[in-house]
């Protein structure tokens, strides 16, 4: 007798609904365009958070040590195109202070390491 695997969901991977959510959302629209980017970014969010945990704390979660006044993360700062709700808690462009801009472009640079390292992302 046929019987269904009712057990494939308990052992899925941890990031396995973000990349379902991007898979169909390029199915709709396709890889190129920019419909996706939000999928796209909460994809490589769940792969970081599980694979390059410190840097993802550093862009997701971490103030910036430069400034004691910043109340919003890197992330905030460098998907605010992607997601325009998190410009509530970004001063405007002017306000952010050079050191915070520094401090974010090297932990997306860390972050950014560590994927490739892990081979996340997309390849041109």
């Amino acid at each position: 007798m046929f019987s269904s695997n009712n057990n494939t969901n308990q052992h899925h991977h941890p990031c396995s609904n973000p990349t379902l959510q991007r898979q169909d959302c390029h199915m709709q629209h396709g890889i190129q365009n920019e419909e996706c980017i939000r999928e796209e970014l909460t994809e490589k969010r769940c792969l970081a958070e599980l694979h390059c945990q410190r840097e993802a704390i550093n862009f997701y979660h971490q103030s910036s040590r430069a400034s004691k006044n910043r109340r919003w993360s890197c992330s905030a700062l460098v998907e605010k195109f992607a997601f325009p709700e998190n410009e509530m808690v970004l001063p405007d462009n002017a306000s952010i202070a050079k050191e915070d801009r520094e401090h974010c472009r090297k932990v997306v640079y860390d972050l950014a390491r560590c994927l490739s390292k892990h081979r996340i992302g997309r390849s041109r």
